[in-house]
Order: structure tokens, then C-alpha cells, then sequence
């Protein structure tokens, strides 16, 4: 029973130091050093039946002022509507634009990552950016993420956000974004980055060969942004995160409870794998699945437990109440997001069995789709 309450407290002592550690990076300063050499860049841009957000994100392709080289691959995932029309003829009248079929890619690998893998391989350039059909970019998007790079910097993580939301599901979705986003700046100002996202990120193209492409991963359901970043650092590569609003994607906005929890059960899959690339980020992933099952059966500790130990877990409710309070306060300052008080505590609330479902439905989840594809385990 010791041994147990002693693991326990271990990873309570885990957690707040983690959560402590998101607040004291993000007081670090952030100084990149932007390249004036305008480096030549491919956009990749994998895509599964995006007829209804094509045209938007290649809109705002065309209006980037980006004076560099530059080159925008659209990867077409085998799509069944008329994605590959729309790419096509876009191409037609911008040189630019340039279609690739995801049969092009690596056999070996499955669904997101097949795709990139053919647009890596028809990239003509050495700086890959990277993000979703579904998200939309600012006109000088791949200005500022082309310009971190430099003879140190050899990946970039760029910040996705939500704007506006429009529901209790949106409301939770743009506070827990920010609140990732938050924790992924002051970690990366530390130096020890802990997450990466494929709605907007860059690096190098010498570290995907370095690193045999996807094929170390190619058994995880995405890791085309973490995982692979993890396997980045482990060459030794720099990584930083891009705070310059410019750089800043809009991400899709989730309405529907389903679909927002799948794709976090879809994260969390990959989470749970962690261990085998960084050791320490996934003990904290633990320490939070951790709490937050403590929390959520607090009344059921409250009736089969003595009240001293009950009191602990009430004090620790508030405690993670205030460090996140703090981290999401900072987070809106740095970050540039619209503080809200309500939706703040709606995703306190909710994410206690938010990350439960998540963790635990990352176990029993056995086919899991992207896009209409389903991976297999």
C-alpha cells in the first residue's frame, strides 16, 4: 500500500514540476535569429478528399509574399472527390502548384505518412514546410517560418490556434490547443522540446533521410510530427518554436464531440508509445493521465478513503486549478489569443475526463481512421 501512495506522490511531484516548468519557459526569451538569406522552400501539403478546403488554403498559397524560392506539393491521397481536378487545375495556371499522387510515396507506409513521403521525394528543395488542407495561413505564413532557419536552426514548430469558437466542444478545443501550445514554447525556450504538430512545422530535408524517412515509425498511427521531431533530436538537431503571429495557422475548428474525440484519442495513441523515444516526456504524459484519474474519482475517494488522504487530493485540485490558470493567463499574453474566463473554466472541468477517455481510449481503439482511411494496429 506504501509503495503504491510513494509511486503516487512521485508522480504528483512530476506533474507540478511540469506544469511549473510551462510557466518559468515562457519568461525565457525567445531570440531567433532570423536569416537574411532568403532560403528556397517546398510547402507540403498532404490531402484525403479536400474538395471543400482546397480552394481556401491554395488561395492563400498564392498570396504568401514570401520573395524566396518557393514551391507548393499537394499530395493527393487517394482521394474520391474532386481533389485531383481542383490540384490540377490550380497547377495549370500556377506553375507553383504542383500535384503528387501518395502512390508515389513508400509502399511500406500507411495513410499521412505515404503521402508526405511522396511530396518529400518530388520536393526540389532543402527547407520542407509543412501543413493541413483544412487549415488557412496568413500572407506571410512561410515568410516567417523560411527565416528562422539558419546554420543552427535545423527544425521550426509553428503555433496552431483557433480564433473563434462556437460551441462547448470549440470553446474546449481552442483553450486546449493554447494551453499545448503553451507548454510546447516553454519547453522548446528550455531546450528540451516536447511536441511538434503537423499543422505547422518545418525542417530541414537532409534529417528526414538522415533518419530513413518515416520508416522508423511507420508502425504509429500518425508521428509524422512528434515522434519524427524526437527522432530529430536524437541527430542532435536544433529545434525552436516560432512565436511571430505571421507564422500563426488557424487550425480546423471542431463542433462535433465524436470527431474532436477521436482525433485526440488518435494523439494520444501516439503518446502512449513515447517511451520509446523520449523517456522523460512520456513519465510526464503518464503523471498527467495520473492526476487526472485521481481527480475525476474524487467522490469515490472521498467515501472508501481516510479523510487526511481525501484533503491531499482536494489540495491538489486546486493547486493544478492555479498552475493552469497561470499557464493559460501566460499563454494568451505570448501567444496573442483572447483571454476568456468562461471558456478557461470549461476546459478545467472537462479536461479531467478528457484525458482519461483520451488515454484509455488510445487502448481500445483498434482501427483508427484519418481522413476516411483506417490504420490497422
Amino acid at each position: 500500500m506504501y509503495f503504491i501512495l510513494y509511486i503516487a506522490l512521485l508522480l504528483i511531484i512530476i506533474y507540478i514540476g511540469s506544469l511549473i516548468s510551462y510557466i518559468l519557459g515562457n519568461f525565457i526569451n525567445n531570440n531567433i535569429n532570423k536569416s537574411h538569406h532568403l532560403n528556397s522552400v517546398s510547402v507540403i501539403i498532404a490531402v484525403k478528399n479536400g474538395e471543400k478546403a482546397l480552394p481556401k488554403i491554395l488561395s492563400d498559397l498564392e498570396k504568401q509574399t514570401y520573395q524566396g524560392e518557393s514551391e507548393y506539393i499537394i499530395v493527393d491521397d487517394e482521394s474520391n472527390d474532386s481533389t485531383e481536378e481542383i490540384i490540377k487545375q490550380y497547377s495549370q495556371k500556377n506553375k507553383k502548384i504542383i500535384y503528387v499522387s501518395s502512390k508515389e510515396g513508400n509502399k511500406n507506409l500507411l495513410l499521412k505518412k505515404r503521402a508526405l513521403d511522396a511530396g518529400i521525394k518530388k520536393s526540389q528543395y532543402d527547407i520542407l514546410i509543412f501543413t493541413d488542407v483544412d487549415c488557412r495561413l496568413k500572407k506571410g505564413w512561410i515568410n516567417s517560418m523560411a527565416t528562422c532557419f539558419n546554420d543552427k536552426v535545423d527544425y521550426v514548430i509553428g503555433l496552431s490556434q483557433i480564433s473563434k469558437s462556437l460551441n462547448i466542444v470549440s470553446h474546449f478545443q481552442k483553450v486546449d490547443l493554447l494551453m499545448m501550445m503553451t507548454a510546447g514554447r516553454a519547453k522548446c525556450n528550455l531546450e528540451t522540446p516536447i511536441a511538434s504538430t503537423g499543422q505547422n512545422q518545418a525542417y530541414k530535408k537532409y534529417l528526414y533521410y538522415e533518419n530513413q524517412g518515416f520508416s522508423k515509425i511507420d508502425d504509429s498511427i500518425q508521428g509524422d510530427d512528434s515522434l519524427f521531431m524526437h527522432l530529430c533530436l536524437k541527430k542532435n538537431a536544433k529545434v525552436i518554436f516560432n512565436d511571430n503571429p505571421e507564422s500563426f495557422v488557424e487550425s480546423r475548428l471542431e463542433i462535433k464531440l465524436l470527431s474532436f474525440i477521436k482525433q485526440r484519442i488518435r494523439w494520444a495513441a501516439d503518446a502512449k508509445v513515447m517511451w520509446n523515444y523520449n523517456k522523460k516526456f512520456f513519465i510526464i504524459l503518464l503523471s498527467t493521465f495520473f492526476i487526472n484519474l485521481i481527480l475525476l474519482f474524487m467522490p469515490i475517494i472521498y467515501l472508501i478513503l481516510e479523510n487526511q488522504i481525501f484533503k491531499i487530493i482536494s489540495s491538489l485540485f486546486i493547486i493544478k486549478l492555479i498552475l493552469e490558470f497561470i499557464i493559460y493567463v501566460i499563454g494568451s499574453i505570448k501567444l496573442k489569443s483572447k483571454f476568456n474566463i468562461i471558456h478557461f473554466i470549461i476546459w478545467y472541468i472537462l479536461e479531467i475526463p478528457y484525458v482519461v477517455v483520451s488515454g484509455i481510449g488510445s487502448f481500445f481503439m483498434k482501427n483508427i481512421s484519418w481522413r476516411g482511411q483506417v490504420f490497422k494496429k
